[in-house]
């Protein structure tokens, strides 16, 4: 595992052009999320907002995540010069589009099933789990809760000033079930974890594909759980960082934020990496 590690950092350096189209798509992102929120304002226009932005997602990661692939193929080879290396590493924008017709309609299914069906398992399974252990709110609880979210609304009070007012009674029930949140998404991602390098290197049934990539998974868990554990701590530190740099200094925010777009990159190098260097064998890789 530290040698996937070490290696990704190496490629996700070299190939750190493959941060273009990711700060790109979020930009794009943004400000269709910002046209939606003023003109989306009937079921209709949510309807087509929400398939704009899901085959929006599926054109960018089948493009993208094809071009990671290529990345690490890249790093194979040996340059001479680092001028060849450099313009082989751009010529990885040409097979933006070659992934874009390769895999887009994989990535749709991916996201339908993701959507779908994780995600109504995903939150029934919350619901359940959490009724069952935490509970629900009483009455009084919840028209205390109404008057203080009121409250904070008309004031337009910041979520600190929301929790000061709340009873520690209910500090804790959220609490409780926000820790419930994050360990259902950690397990969840977890499963998912090699689910598109799966699609990338040549199963394009995304049905099979999601099973195949859970059996290897399991098949080699104690690898690939380490390597998850290690990036999920990493990067639940860099989240963190960046919750309190919004306070603390815009400066120290925009750096921040320069180095979350450079440890996504690098996550993904990693999952892609292991995916190849332990199921992918050279001789039957995709060109």
């Amino acid at each position: 595992m530290k040698n996937i590690l070490k290696e990704a950092v190496k490629i996700t350096n070299n190939s750190i052009i493959l941060a273009i189209p990711l700060i790109l798509f979020v930009k794009l992102i943004d400000l269709y999320s910002m046209y939606s929120k003023y003109h989306v304002d009937t079921a209709p226009k949510l309807l087509i907002a929400s398939i704009t932005l899901m085959c929006m997602f599926c054109v960018f990661a089948s493009g993208w995540l094809y071009m990671v692939k290529n990345a690490i193929k890249l790093s194979k080879k040996v340059y001479v010069l680092d001028k060849d290396r450099a313009k082989e590493s751009l010529g990885l924008f040409k097979s933006l589009l070659s992934g874009v017709g390769k895999h887009f309609m994989s990535f749709l299914g991916a996201v339908c099933i993701y959507v779908f069906v994780i995600q109504i398992i995903a939150t029934q399974l919350v619901w359940f789990i959490g009724v069952k252990l935490i509970g629900s709110l009483d009455a009084a609880s919840m028209e205390a809760l109404q008057e203080i979210s009121l409250g904070a609304a008309a004031n337009n009070s910041s979520m600190s000033m929301l929790l000061d007012n709340m009873t520690p009674e209910m500090v804790a029930f959220f609490g409780k079930w926000s820790l419930l949140f994050v360990i259902v998404t950690f397990i969840i991602t977890y499963l998912l974890m090699l689910w598109f390098p799966e699609i990338i290197y040549g199963q394009p049934n995304p049905l099979k594909a999601l099973g195949s990539s859970v059996v290897k998974l399991f098949r080699n868990f104690k690898s690939t759980f380490g390597l998850y554990v290690v990036l999920w701590m990493i990067g639940f530190l860099l989240l963190f960082l960046n919750t309190f740099s919004i306070i603390l200094n815009p400066f120290l925010y925009l750096l921040i934020s320069i180095v979350m777009f450079y440890f996504f990159v690098y996550v993904v190098i990693c999952v892609f990496l292991y995916y190849s260097k332990s199921f992918v064998k050279e001789e039957n890789e995709e060109e």
